[in-house]
Protein backbone atom coordinates (compact mmCIF):
# COMPACT_ATOMS: atom_id res chain seq x y z
CA UNK A 1 0.00 0.00 0.00
CA UNK A 2 2.84 2.38 0.85
CA UNK A 3 4.49 1.62 -2.52
CA UNK A 4 1.23 2.18 -4.43
CA UNK A 5 0.76 5.55 -2.74
CA UNK A 6 4.32 6.50 -3.67
CA UNK A 7 3.73 5.57 -7.30
CA UNK A 8 0.47 7.52 -7.33
CA UNK A 9 2.16 10.62 -5.94
CA UNK A 10 4.95 10.42 -8.52
CA UNK A 11 2.44 9.91 -11.36
CA UNK A 12 0.42 12.91 -10.20
CA UNK A 13 3.61 14.99 -10.05
CA UNK A 14 4.57 14.09 -13.64
CA UNK A 15 1.05 14.90 -14.87
CA UNK A 16 1.28 18.33 -13.23
CA UNK A 17 4.75 18.85 -14.67
CA UNK A 18 3.55 17.98 -18.16
CA UNK A 19 0.63 20.39 -17.83
CA UNK A 20 2.98 23.12 -16.57
CA UNK A 21 5.27 22.62 -19.56
CA UNK A 22 2.45 23.20 -22.07
CA UNK A 23 0.78 26.16 -20.37
CA UNK A 24 1.36 29.58 -21.98
CA UNK A 25 3.57 31.69 -19.72
CA UNK A 26 0.77 34.19 -19.18
CA UNK A 27 -1.42 31.36 -17.87
CA UNK A 28 1.08 30.11 -15.30
CA UNK A 29 -0.15 30.44 -11.71
CA UNK A 30 1.00 33.66 -10.11
CA UNK A 31 1.73 32.29 -6.66
CA UNK A 32 4.77 34.41 -5.78
CA UNK A 33 4.28 37.66 -3.92
CA UNK A 34 7.41 39.10 -5.56
CA UNK A 35 9.98 37.92 -8.06
CA UNK A 36 13.51 37.10 -6.90
CA UNK A 37 16.00 39.95 -7.13
CA UNK A 38 19.14 39.89 -9.28
CA UNK A 39 22.39 40.38 -7.32
CA UNK A 40 24.94 39.54 -10.05
CA UNK A 41 25.07 39.21 -13.84
CA UNK A 42 27.74 37.48 -15.93
CA UNK A 43 26.85 38.52 -19.48
CA UNK A 44 28.40 37.36 -22.72
CA UNK A 45 27.34 38.91 -26.03
CA UNK A 46 28.57 37.82 -29.45
CA UNK A 47 27.38 40.33 -32.04
CA UNK A 48 27.22 39.67 -35.76
CA UNK A 49 26.67 43.13 -37.32
CA UNK A 50 26.48 41.98 -40.94
CA UNK A 51 23.87 39.34 -40.11
CA UNK A 52 22.07 41.71 -37.67
CA UNK A 53 21.88 39.17 -34.88
CA UNK A 54 23.46 38.26 -31.56
CA UNK A 55 24.13 35.21 -29.44
CA UNK A 56 24.17 35.64 -25.69
CA UNK A 57 24.64 33.88 -22.40
CA UNK A 58 23.50 35.30 -19.07
CA UNK A 59 24.66 33.69 -15.85
CA UNK A 60 22.30 35.17 -13.28
CA UNK A 61 22.44 35.09 -9.49
CA UNK A 62 19.18 35.91 -7.74
CA UNK A 63 18.16 36.24 -4.12
CA UNK A 64 14.77 35.27 -2.76
CA UNK A 65 13.55 38.26 -0.76
CA UNK A 66 10.00 37.00 -0.51
CA UNK A 67 8.53 35.38 2.56
CA UNK A 68 8.01 32.01 0.89
CA UNK A 69 10.22 29.50 -0.90
CA UNK A 70 10.33 30.00 -4.68
CA UNK A 71 10.91 27.47 -7.42
CA UNK A 72 9.80 29.35 -10.53
CA UNK A 73 11.76 32.32 -11.90
CA UNK A 74 9.97 34.62 -14.38
CA UNK A 75 12.12 36.20 -17.10
CA UNK A 76 11.45 38.80 -19.78
CA UNK A 77 13.51 39.14 -22.97
CA UNK A 78 13.21 41.02 -26.24
CA UNK A 79 10.33 39.75 -28.37
CA UNK A 80 12.57 38.32 -31.15
CA UNK A 81 15.00 36.50 -28.86
CA UNK A 82 14.67 32.75 -28.44
CA UNK A 83 15.88 30.96 -25.33
CA UNK A 84 17.85 27.90 -26.43
CA UNK A 85 18.66 26.42 -23.03
CA UNK A 86 18.58 27.08 -19.30
CA UNK A 87 20.89 25.25 -16.92
CA UNK A 88 21.82 25.31 -13.27
CA UNK A 89 25.18 26.71 -12.22
CA UNK A 90 26.73 23.22 -12.53
CA UNK A 91 25.38 22.71 -16.05
CA UNK A 92 22.36 20.52 -15.32
CA UNK A 93 19.46 21.34 -17.68
CA UNK A 94 16.47 23.14 -16.20
CA UNK A 95 12.95 23.08 -17.53
CA UNK A 96 11.59 26.31 -18.94
CA UNK A 97 8.68 27.60 -20.94
CA UNK A 98 8.67 30.66 -23.22
CA UNK A 99 6.07 32.48 -25.29
CA UNK A 100 5.65 35.90 -26.87
CA UNK A 101 3.00 37.86 -24.97
CA UNK A 102 1.81 41.43 -24.45
CA UNK A 103 2.47 43.16 -21.16
CA UNK A 104 -0.67 42.93 -19.05
CA UNK A 105 -0.75 46.70 -18.48
CA UNK A 106 0.96 47.89 -21.69
CA UNK A 107 -0.71 46.11 -24.58
CA UNK A 108 1.48 47.67 -27.26
CA UNK A 109 4.63 46.03 -25.88
CA UNK A 110 5.40 42.42 -26.73
CA UNK A 111 8.03 40.41 -24.89
CA UNK A 112 9.36 36.89 -24.81
CA UNK A 113 8.17 35.80 -21.37
CA UNK A 114 9.86 32.71 -19.97
CA UNK A 115 9.35 30.77 -16.76
CA UNK A 116 12.26 28.72 -15.40
CA UNK A 117 11.65 25.85 -13.04
CA UNK A 118 14.52 25.27 -10.60
CA UNK A 119 15.50 21.81 -9.41
CA UNK A 120 14.64 22.77 -5.84
CA UNK A 121 12.88 25.74 -4.24
CA UNK A 122 14.99 28.66 -3.05
CA UNK A 123 14.37 29.39 0.61
CA UNK A 124 13.69 32.96 1.79
CA UNK A 125 16.98 34.85 2.04
CA UNK A 126 18.87 32.26 -0.05
CA UNK A 127 20.47 32.70 -3.46
CA UNK A 128 20.71 30.57 -6.57
CA UNK A 129 22.49 30.86 -9.90
CA UNK A 130 21.32 29.70 -13.31
CA UNK A 131 22.42 30.21 -16.92
CA UNK A 132 20.25 31.35 -19.85
CA UNK A 133 21.44 30.94 -23.44
CA UNK A 134 19.53 32.83 -26.11
CA UNK A 135 19.88 34.39 -29.55
CA UNK A 136 18.02 36.48 -32.10
CA UNK A 137 17.69 39.76 -33.94
CA UNK A 138 17.09 43.18 -32.42
CA UNK A 139 15.07 45.97 -34.02
CA UNK A 140 14.15 48.20 -31.09
CA UNK A 141 10.88 49.08 -29.38
CA UNK A 142 10.16 52.38 -31.13
CA UNK A 143 6.45 51.55 -31.37
CA UNK A 144 6.37 51.70 -27.55
CA UNK A 145 9.26 54.02 -26.64
CA UNK A 146 10.37 56.25 -29.52
CA UNK A 147 13.98 56.44 -28.35
CA UNK A 148 14.51 52.67 -28.06
CA UNK A 149 15.95 52.08 -31.51
CA UNK A 150 18.49 49.56 -30.21
CA UNK A 151 19.69 47.13 -32.85
CA UNK A 152 22.57 45.04 -34.14
CA UNK A 153 23.87 46.46 -37.42
CA UNK A 154 27.04 47.25 -39.32
CA UNK A 155 26.60 50.98 -38.69
CA UNK A 156 25.90 50.84 -34.96
CA UNK A 157 24.97 48.28 -32.33
CA UNK A 158 23.29 49.32 -29.09
CA UNK A 159 22.22 46.89 -26.37
CA UNK A 160 20.25 48.28 -23.41
CA UNK A 161 17.91 46.87 -20.77
CA UNK A 162 15.27 49.23 -22.22
CA UNK A 163 15.11 46.76 -25.12
CA UNK A 164 15.34 43.74 -22.80
CA UNK A 165 18.64 42.57 -24.30
CA UNK A 166 19.46 40.63 -21.15
CA UNK A 167 16.92 38.79 -18.99
CA UNK A 168 14.91 40.89 -16.58
CA UNK A 169 13.56 38.92 -13.64
CA UNK A 170 9.95 39.99 -13.88
CA UNK A 171 6.51 38.88 -14.98
CA UNK A 172 5.00 40.37 -18.14
CA UNK A 173 3.81 43.72 -16.80
CA UNK A 174 5.30 47.21 -16.80
CA UNK A 175 4.80 47.33 -13.02
CA UNK A 176 7.00 44.26 -12.61
CA UNK A 177 9.56 45.73 -15.00
CA UNK A 178 9.73 48.94 -12.94
CA UNK A 179 10.31 46.83 -9.84
CA UNK A 180 13.05 44.86 -11.61
CA UNK A 181 14.85 48.13 -12.43
CA UNK A 182 15.14 48.77 -8.69
CA UNK A 183 17.51 45.80 -8.37
CA UNK A 184 21.15 46.76 -7.77
CA UNK A 185 23.74 44.22 -8.88
CA UNK A 186 27.37 43.70 -9.82
CA UNK A 187 28.36 42.35 -13.22
CA UNK A 188 31.00 41.11 -15.61
CA UNK A 189 30.44 41.74 -19.30
CA UNK A 190 32.17 40.09 -22.24
CA UNK A 191 31.49 41.44 -25.74
CA UNK A 192 32.82 39.82 -28.91
CA UNK A 193 32.57 41.51 -32.32
CA UNK A 194 34.35 41.38 -35.68
CA UNK A 195 37.86 42.84 -35.69
CA UNK A 196 37.78 46.58 -36.35
CA UNK A 197 34.82 47.15 -34.08
CA UNK A 198 35.21 48.51 -30.55
CA UNK A 199 32.87 47.72 -27.67
CA UNK A 200 32.05 50.50 -25.21
CA UNK A 201 30.36 50.19 -21.84
CA UNK A 202 30.18 51.99 -18.53
CA UNK A 203 32.19 49.46 -16.59
CA UNK A 204 35.94 49.20 -16.14
CA UNK A 205 37.67 47.71 -19.18
CA UNK A 206 39.56 44.76 -17.68
CA UNK A 207 41.01 43.23 -20.85
CA UNK A 208 40.94 43.31 -24.63
CA UNK A 209 42.12 40.62 -27.04
CA UNK A 210 41.86 39.71 -30.70
CA UNK A 211 41.91 36.28 -32.32
CA UNK A 212 40.61 34.68 -35.50
CA UNK A 213 39.21 37.89 -36.85
CA UNK A 214 37.19 38.78 -33.77
CA UNK A 215 37.84 41.19 -30.90
CA UNK A 216 36.74 40.48 -27.33
CA UNK A 217 36.32 43.11 -24.60
CA UNK A 218 35.88 42.30 -20.91
CA UNK A 219 34.28 44.85 -18.57
CA UNK A 220 33.58 44.73 -14.83
CA UNK A 221 31.13 46.85 -12.85
CA UNK A 222 32.73 49.72 -10.98
CA UNK A 223 30.04 49.79 -8.31
CA UNK A 224 26.79 47.89 -7.71
CA UNK A 225 24.50 49.30 -10.38
CA UNK A 226 21.04 49.00 -11.91
CA UNK A 227 21.75 48.67 -15.63
CA UNK A 228 24.27 47.46 -18.21
CA UNK A 229 24.59 49.28 -21.55
CA UNK A 230 26.74 48.17 -24.49
CA UNK A 231 27.58 49.94 -27.75
CA UNK A 232 29.59 48.45 -30.60
CA UNK A 233 30.84 50.55 -33.51
CA UNK A 234 34.03 51.65 -35.22
CA UNK A 235 34.68 54.10 -32.40
CA UNK A 236 37.52 56.52 -31.89
CA UNK A 237 38.59 56.56 -28.24
CA UNK A 238 39.78 59.80 -26.62
CA UNK A 239 40.83 59.78 -22.98
CA UNK A 240 42.31 61.59 -20.01
CA UNK A 241 43.67 58.63 -18.08
CA UNK A 242 44.80 60.75 -15.12
CA UNK A 243 41.21 61.89 -14.53
CA UNK A 244 39.75 58.56 -15.65
CA UNK A 245 37.73 60.18 -18.47
CA UNK A 246 36.95 58.31 -21.70
CA UNK A 247 35.02 59.35 -24.80
CA UNK A 248 33.90 56.81 -27.42
CA UNK A 249 32.97 58.74 -30.56
CA UNK A 250 32.11 57.90 -34.14
CA UNK A 251 35.04 58.62 -36.51
CA UNK A 252 33.32 61.58 -38.19
CA UNK A 253 32.84 63.26 -34.80
CA UNK A 254 36.39 63.05 -33.46
CA UNK A 255 36.71 66.87 -33.27
CA UNK A 256 33.48 67.05 -31.30
CA UNK A 257 34.74 64.30 -29.02
CA UNK A 258 37.73 66.47 -28.14
CA UNK A 259 35.34 69.28 -27.15
CA UNK A 260 33.29 66.79 -25.17
CA UNK A 261 36.34 65.61 -23.24
CA UNK A 262 37.21 69.19 -22.27
CA UNK A 263 33.58 69.84 -21.29
CA UNK A 264 33.63 66.76 -19.07
CA UNK A 265 36.84 67.92 -17.40
CA UNK A 266 35.52 71.38 -16.58
CA UNK A 267 32.02 70.40 -15.47
CA UNK A 268 33.32 67.70 -13.13
CA UNK A 269 35.67 70.30 -11.64
CA UNK A 270 32.71 72.68 -11.20
CA UNK A 271 30.40 70.13 -9.60
CA UNK A 272 33.17 68.88 -7.32
CA UNK A 273 33.92 72.43 -6.18
CA UNK A 274 30.25 73.27 -5.63
CA UNK A 275 28.99 70.04 -4.06
CA UNK A 276 32.11 68.09 -3.13
CA UNK A 277 33.62 65.14 -4.98
CA UNK A 278 31.14 62.53 -6.15
CA UNK A 279 30.71 60.15 -3.25
CA UNK A 280 30.59 57.19 -5.58
CA UNK A 281 34.06 57.66 -7.07
CA UNK A 282 35.90 59.46 -9.85
CA UNK A 283 36.10 59.08 -13.61
CA UNK A 284 33.50 59.07 -16.33
CA UNK A 285 32.80 57.54 -19.75
CA UNK A 286 30.87 59.19 -22.59
CA UNK A 287 29.54 57.01 -25.42
CA UNK A 288 28.18 58.58 -28.60
CA UNK A 289 24.92 57.13 -29.93
CA UNK A 290 22.91 58.10 -33.02
CA UNK A 291 20.52 61.05 -32.84
CA UNK A 292 17.02 60.14 -31.73
CA UNK A 293 18.17 57.10 -29.77
CA UNK A 294 17.82 58.74 -26.35
CA UNK A 295 20.62 60.06 -24.14
CA UNK A 296 20.80 58.26 -20.80
CA UNK A 297 23.04 58.12 -17.75
CA UNK A 298 24.22 55.12 -15.77
CA UNK A 299 26.75 54.94 -12.95
CA UNK A 300 29.91 56.79 -14.08
CA UNK A 301 28.90 56.90 -17.74
CA UNK A 302 26.35 58.29 -20.14
CA UNK A 303 25.04 57.59 -23.62
CA UNK A 304 24.94 60.86 -25.52
CA UNK A 305 23.26 61.52 -28.87
CA UNK A 306 25.47 62.70 -31.73
CA UNK A 307 24.08 66.25 -31.79
CA UNK A 308 25.91 67.13 -28.58
CA UNK A 309 29.19 66.07 -30.21
CA UNK A 310 28.52 68.04 -33.39
CA UNK A 311 26.95 71.22 -31.98
CA UNK A 312 29.02 73.09 -29.33
CA UNK A 313 25.85 74.81 -28.12
CA UNK A 314 24.47 71.45 -26.99
CA UNK A 315 27.37 70.52 -24.72
CA UNK A 316 25.15 71.30 -21.76
CA UNK A 317 23.39 68.01 -22.42
CA UNK A 318 26.59 66.37 -21.20
CA UNK A 319 26.55 68.58 -18.10
CA UNK A 320 23.11 67.14 -17.37
CA UNK A 321 24.16 63.52 -17.69
CA UNK A 322 27.28 63.99 -15.57
CA UNK A 323 25.20 65.79 -12.94
CA UNK A 324 23.54 62.46 -12.18
CA UNK A 325 26.76 61.50 -10.36
CA UNK A 326 25.68 64.08 -7.77
CA UNK A 327 22.23 62.57 -7.23
CA UNK A 328 20.93 61.08 -4.02
CA UNK A 329 19.38 57.64 -4.03
CA UNK A 330 15.57 57.93 -3.74
CA UNK A 331 13.34 55.54 -1.91
CA UNK A 332 11.60 53.17 -4.33
CA UNK A 333 8.21 54.79 -3.77
CA UNK A 334 9.63 58.17 -4.87
CA UNK A 335 11.82 57.04 -7.74
CA UNK A 336 9.19 57.57 -10.44
CA UNK A 337 8.69 61.17 -9.31
CA UNK A 338 12.10 61.79 -10.95
CA UNK A 339 12.71 64.73 -8.62
CA UNK A 340 15.76 63.26 -6.93
CA UNK A 341 17.43 62.61 -10.26
CA UNK A 342 16.03 64.72 -13.09
CA UNK A 343 15.11 67.85 -11.14
CA UNK A 344 18.59 67.93 -9.60
CA UNK A 345 20.40 67.08 -12.85
CA UNK A 346 18.39 69.71 -14.76
CA UNK A 347 19.09 72.44 -12.25
CA UNK A 348 22.74 71.51 -11.86
CA UNK A 349 23.04 71.66 -15.65
CA UNK A 350 21.63 75.19 -15.50
CA UNK A 351 24.13 76.14 -12.80
CA UNK A 352 26.99 74.83 -14.93
CA UNK A 353 25.75 76.93 -17.86
CA UNK A 354 25.64 79.98 -15.59
CA UNK A 355 29.21 79.25 -14.51
CA UNK A 356 30.52 78.90 -18.08
CA UNK A 357 28.23 81.18 -20.11
CA UNK A 358 26.95 83.81 -17.69
CA UNK A 359 23.85 84.98 -15.83
CA UNK A 360 21.92 86.07 -18.93
CA UNK A 361 22.00 82.61 -20.53
CA UNK A 362 21.08 81.05 -17.19
CA UNK A 363 18.04 83.33 -16.85
CA UNK A 364 16.93 82.50 -20.39
CA UNK A 365 17.13 78.78 -19.63
CA UNK A 366 15.00 79.14 -16.50
CA UNK A 367 12.39 81.07 -18.48
CA UNK A 368 12.34 78.34 -21.13
CA UNK A 369 11.72 75.80 -18.39
CA UNK A 370 8.85 77.92 -17.08
CA UNK A 371 7.35 78.23 -20.56
CA UNK A 372 7.66 74.49 -21.13
CA UNK A 373 5.77 73.87 -17.89
CA UNK A 374 3.12 76.43 -18.90
CA UNK A 375 2.51 74.65 -22.20
CA UNK A 376 2.29 71.32 -20.39
CA UNK A 377 -0.26 72.73 -17.93
CA UNK A 378 -2.40 73.99 -20.80
CA UNK A 379 -2.50 70.54 -22.33
CA UNK A 380 -2.74 68.53 -19.10
CA UNK A 381 -4.35 70.08 -16.02
CA UNK A 382 -2.62 67.50 -13.83
CA UNK A 383 0.72 69.23 -14.44
CA UNK A 384 -0.38 72.22 -12.37
CA UNK A 385 -2.67 70.39 -9.96
CA UNK A 386 -0.38 67.56 -8.84
CA UNK A 387 2.20 68.10 -6.08
CA UNK A 388 5.77 67.14 -6.94
CA UNK A 389 5.68 64.57 -4.13
CA UNK A 390 2.89 62.77 -6.02
CA UNK A 391 4.45 62.84 -9.49
CA UNK A 392 5.47 59.21 -9.20
CA UNK A 393 2.02 58.09 -8.13
CA UNK A 394 0.51 59.62 -11.27
CA UNK A 395 3.47 58.94 -13.63
CA UNK A 396 4.12 62.66 -14.07
CA UNK A 397 7.85 62.58 -13.44
CA UNK A 398 8.49 64.40 -16.74
CA UNK A 399 7.57 67.66 -15.01
CA UNK A 400 10.54 67.32 -12.67
CA UNK A 401 12.70 68.55 -15.55
CA UNK A 402 10.90 71.90 -15.47
CA UNK A 403 8.90 72.64 -12.33
CA UNK A 404 11.20 70.35 -10.35
CA UNK A 405 14.23 72.36 -11.45
CA UNK A 406 12.37 75.56 -10.54
CA UNK A 407 11.71 74.25 -7.03
CA UNK A 408 15.47 74.02 -6.49
CA UNK A 409 15.98 77.42 -8.11
CA UNK A 410 13.59 79.03 -5.64
CA UNK A 411 15.19 77.25 -2.69
CA UNK A 412 18.64 78.33 -3.90
CA UNK A 413 17.45 81.93 -4.14
CA UNK A 414 15.85 81.74 -0.70
CA UNK A 415 18.82 80.37 1.27
CA UNK A 416 21.70 81.83 -0.75
CA UNK A 417 24.52 80.22 -2.72
CA UNK A 418 26.82 79.14 0.11
CA UNK A 419 23.99 77.61 2.15
CA UNK A 420 22.47 75.88 -0.89
CA UNK A 421 25.80 74.25 -1.66
CA UNK A 422 26.13 73.05 1.93
CA UNK A 423 22.60 71.63 1.80
CA UNK A 424 23.46 69.60 -1.28
CA UNK A 425 26.79 68.50 0.16
CA UNK A 426 25.27 67.27 3.40
CA UNK A 427 22.27 65.69 1.68
CA UNK A 428 24.57 63.70 -0.61
CA UNK A 429 26.80 62.76 2.32
CA UNK A 430 23.81 61.18 4.04
CA UNK A 431 21.86 59.81 1.09
CA UNK A 432 24.23 59.04 -1.79
CA UNK A 433 23.72 55.36 -0.97
CA UNK A 434 20.98 55.37 1.70
CA UNK A 435 17.47 55.84 0.21
CA UNK A 436 16.00 59.31 0.74
CA UNK A 437 12.52 60.78 0.74
CA UNK A 438 11.19 64.33 0.48
CA UNK A 439 11.04 64.71 4.27
CA UNK A 440 14.71 63.74 4.46
CA UNK A 441 15.67 66.53 2.09
CA UNK A 442 13.52 69.01 4.01
CA UNK A 443 15.17 67.96 7.26
CA UNK A 444 18.66 68.51 5.87
CA UNK A 445 17.70 71.83 4.27
CA UNK A 446 16.20 73.15 7.52
CA UNK A 447 19.12 71.96 9.64
CA UNK A 448 21.79 73.46 7.38
CA UNK A 449 19.96 76.73 6.70
CA UNK A 450 18.71 77.21 10.27
CA UNK A 451 15.31 78.14 8.81
CA UNK A 452 11.79 76.82 9.10
CA UNK A 453 11.16 75.90 5.46
CA UNK A 454 7.80 74.24 6.03
CA UNK A 455 5.84 76.80 3.99
CA UNK A 456 8.22 76.45 1.05
CA UNK A 457 8.00 72.64 1.11
CA UNK A 458 4.24 72.66 1.64
CA UNK A 459 3.73 74.81 -1.45
CA UNK A 460 6.46 73.43 -3.73
CA UNK A 461 6.73 69.75 -2.80
CA UNK A 462 3.65 68.55 -0.89
CA UNK A 463 1.14 70.98 -2.41
CA UNK A 464 0.49 72.56 -5.80
CA UNK A 465 0.15 76.24 -4.84
CA UNK A 466 3.58 76.77 -6.39
CA UNK A 467 2.19 76.10 -9.86
CA UNK A 468 0.28 79.38 -9.79
CA UNK A 469 3.38 81.25 -8.63
CA UNK A 470 5.35 79.79 -11.50
CA UNK A 471 2.66 80.30 -14.13
CA UNK A 472 2.04 83.90 -13.05
CA UNK A 473 5.56 84.70 -14.26
CA UNK A 474 6.99 85.79 -10.92
CA UNK A 475 10.77 85.86 -10.62
CA UNK A 476 12.60 83.48 -8.31
CA UNK A 477 13.44 86.43 -6.06
CA UNK A 478 9.77 87.47 -5.83
CA UNK A 479 8.74 83.93 -5.01
CA UNK A 480 11.55 83.44 -2.47
CA UNK A 481 10.50 86.63 -0.65
CA UNK A 482 7.22 84.85 0.14
CA UNK A 483 9.10 82.46 2.44
CA UNK A 484 11.39 84.87 4.27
Amino acid sequence: MRLECGVARRSFFFVLLALWAFLPVGALPQTLDRAPVVTHHDLRFRVFPKEERLEAEARITVENRAGNAQREIPLLLYRLFDVDAVTSADGAPLEFRQSVVKLSDEKTMQVNAAMVRLRAPVAPGAQTTFVVRYRGSLFGYSEVMAYVKDRVSEEYTLLRPDALVYPMVARPSSADLHAAYDAVFTYTLEVTAPAGYIAASGGTLASQREAEGRATFLFRSRVPTWRVDVAVARFKLLKNEVAGLYVYALPEDEAGAARALKAMERVIEFYSGAFGPSRRGAGYTAIEIPDGWGSQAGDFYFLQTAAAFRDPERLSEMYHEIAHSWNARPRPEFKRARWFDEAFASYFEDLAVRQFEGEKIFAERMERARESFRRAAQQDARAAETPIAEYGKHELGRYSYTKGAWSLHVLHTLVGDATFRRIIQEFLAEFAERPAGFRDFQSVAQRVSGRDLSRFFNEWIYGAESSNLLLEGRSAEEIAARYR
